[in-house]
């Protein structure tokens, strides 16, 4: 995991612009839908989005998975209400996570906490959300919205019911519970380390320990401003398309982002105990080997006694 996010555009380049700095292949999936039908394909071209924008008969979810590039941001840019800055974020990952609001529109940008064998990383998602469109971005191979998608397929849920503010709740409450298996993760990892902390002496724990605070710090500041977010959400007065419904729900969204939160500062306040704990064995350890060589000392005193005064004082004239 990064320090310092590097995906940035120069000192005084001008706000909005739109450059790629790190392209990468992208795939676009639609569903279209109502009530009564749904028609999912996965892996459109840039043509068949352009017609999805122009239309507006039905609920169109359009997501982007990869990296985009400038032309498809410029398109939605185009066709849609979507702002230049709110384009220029979706480009620069690593941003912080925050919401922009308006009566008839919603720009959230999350953080997905993912572990994948064995590392974890965080990938940026952003949603662009109207009263009939709704637009998701995420970067890396990882879709995280498979198991939505096979909801709407499958009409099970309120999802096909609602509109589209129900599925942008549906979408971040599922970014905000992948930090669940992740943390899960961290537990165990803590728990292995204490056992062999108690069990053994290894010269390595100290680095290990080490490691595992610093990434619960940084996934600590990747993650605590969506909290913010959500609260942003839940205050949006000025926004006409969020229902009381799904404000109820966002409520629940609400309540995940705080029990992971606690979850970080347990974990990170267990990290500390155990360097202390480590610290305390070695400290032991030092004082083991220092009584040892107290009694050694005590032994050998009055035998270097005998020695440095006879010896001295022999006459050897004799």
């Amino acid at each position: 995991m990064e320090l310092f996010n590097r995906n940035y555009h120069a000192p005084g380049t001008k706000p909005g612009t739109l450059s790629s700095q790190d392209p990468t292949d992208f795939v676009i999936d639609s569903v279209v839908y109502d009530e009564n039908q749904i028609q999912s394909i996965e892996g459109i071209d840039e043509s068949s989005m352009t017609s999805l924008l122009s239309t507006h008969d039905c609920k169109t979810w359009l997501h982007i998975q990869g990296q985009p590039s400038d032309n498809l941001l410029k398109t939605i840019v185009d066709m849609t209400a979507m702002h230049e800055l709110h384009a220029e974020d979706i480009l620069n990952r690593g941003q912080r996570p925050k919401v922009e609001t308006a009566e008839d529109q919603v720009f959230l940008i999350l953080n997905l906490p993912l572990n994948i064998d064995q590392t974890t990383r965080i990938e940026q998602v952003c949603l662009f959300v109207t009263r009939t469109l709704l637009v998701s971005f995420c970067t890396g191979d990882f879709n995280p919205f498979n198991k939505v998608t096979e909801r709407l397929n499958k009409g099970q849920g309120k999802l096909r019911n609602h509109e589209l503010d129900y599925l942008m709740y549906a979408l971040t409450d599922s970014i905000i519970d992948y930090g669940f298996p992740l943390l899960e993760v961290y537990s165990e990892n803590i728990q292995g380390i204490e056992d062999e902390l108690l069990n053994t002496k290894n010269e390595q724990m100290l680095t290990e320990i080490h490691k595992v605070r610093r990434e619960l710090l940084l996934i600590r500041r990747r993650l605590w401003p969506q909290r913010e977010v959500i609260n942003a959400l839940l205050r949006a007065d000025d926004c006409q398309i969020l229902s009381a419904n799904t404000l109820v729900h966002l409520k629940d969204c609400y309540d995940h982002v705080i029990a992971i939160m606690e979850l970080l500062e347990t974990y990170h306040e267990m990290t500390s105990s155990l360097m202390e704990l480590y610290l305390t064995s070695v400290s032991l350890k030092l004082n083991d080997v220092m009584k040892f060589l107290t009694i050694f000392t005590t032994i050998f005193i009055p035998p270097t006694l005998l020695v440095g005064i006879y010896g001295m004082n022999f006459d050897h004239s004799v």
